[in-house]
């Protein structure tokens, strides 16, 4: 299993016109690819009640999680497997294992390995070499806004724990780094096409050789409202090679 302390989250995309819902070790971005463990183990459980965007009925989440679990404990304690996440998508549930190249001869047998999971669940099992990590890195992690709204959910769950009314709009301050100075000034120049209020350019340092730019809005933090408006800005800095790095309010209780 995972030498570091795992991090599982979730996000959404679309794959074949079909939404997605991915569940991933974000911890493991910070150590793949594990030398150690080159063999990639994939383990897809048709779902029973089909839906007809091919997620999760709610009636079948007990039974194919526990499905999940018994594999999830049984390839950690036999062949060492490190859990990298999940797909839920067209109908199939997708587990996602990394495995060392000392237990390869082991997976030939995996029904026994793991034991069969309860009816009528009859998982399918693919075995393929990927040293490099290459299906967690580029399939499984999730890209930069995906990963942003992860990231926007835990912050919204820091302000409700703290009785913040976040139906209130208060200025909400970004921040953007850019490999050019010309890039920044475009960005900035769109940006309050957008509404935005921009600061003075931040130019590079001994420690970072990008231009920074700080602007701000006033917005609300309810109703997803935080993915909105950050999807607004990666079209504006996206053609512009920006790298967002986040996004921060007041808090606002309630009187």
């Amino acid at each position: 299993m995972a030498s570091w302390e795992q991090d599982f989250d979730f996000y959404m995309a679309m794959i074949e016109e079909l939404p997605a819902s991915f569940v991933v070790d974000l911890q493991a971005a910070r150590h793949a690819p594990v030398a150690s463990h080159p063999i990639l183990l994939s383990v897809r459980v048709p779902m029973q009640l089909r839906r007809d965007d091919g997620l999760r009925d709610g009636q079948e989440l007990d039974a194919l999680a526990a499905v999940e679990d018994q594999f999830v404990d049984a390839l950690e304690d036999k062949v060492e497997a490190i859990y990298a996440g999940r797909v839920v998508h067209d109908g199939n549930t997708t587990l996602f294992f990394y495995v060392p190249e000392h237990h390869r001869a082991a997976l030939d047998d995996l029904p026994a390995l793991t034991g069969a999971p309860p009816e009528p669940y009859l998982p399918k099992w693919a075995v393929a070499d990927d040293p490099a990590w290459e299906h967690y890195l580029g399939f499984l992690a999730p890209d930069a806004y995906a990963l942003q709204t992860i990231w926007n959910r835990r912050l919204v769950a820091i302000f409700e724990e703290k009785g913040d009314v976040l139906a209130a709009a208060r200025e909400v301050d970004h921040m953007v780094y850019f490999p050019t100075r010309a890039q920044a000034e475009e960005a900035s120049v769109v940006l309050r096409e957008h509404g935005f209020a921009t600061d003075e350019l931040e130019p590079p340092t001994d420690e970072r050789e990008s231009w920074g730019l700080q602007f701000h809005r006033d917005d609300v933090l309810s109703d997803g409202r935080p993915d909105e408006f950050v999807a607004e800005i990666f079209g504006v800095i996206g053609p512009l090679d920006g790298t967002y790095d986040g996004w921060g309010a007041t808090h606002i209780k309630a009187s």
